[in-house]
């Protein structure tokens, strides 16, 4: 298991912390929480890759791995870490 995390400015000017990591139950899993939020522990987007993967299998949703490279390019996070997504392996 790992986690891993990092404060932000987004594009509104706006403070976000950053949650990522890898778990052998929730595969990749990410999320961004605003702390001036009390309600749902500030949490304004979270992803897994075995959430992503359940719905992909069902037809419902079509999220995989690539959601997280997405989420490590947007806020410009490792590259090795973007490689290892990339080869399917743990962070």
């Amino acid at each position: 298991m790992s986690r891993y995390n990092k404060s932000v400015i987004n594009e509104d000017g706006n403070l976000r912390e950053l949650n990522w990591g890898f778990d052998n139950v929730l595969g990749y899993y990410y999320d961004v929480t605003d702390p001036t939020i009390e309600e749902n522990h500030g949490v304004i987007e979270e992803w897994s890759s075995a959430q992503g993967y359940t719905q992909n299998h069902k037809g419902k949703d079509g999220k995989s791995r690539s959601t997280m490279l997405e989420f490590l390019i947007k806020y410009d996070l490792s590259e090795e870490q973007r490689s290892l997504v990339a080869l399917d392996m743990p962070l």
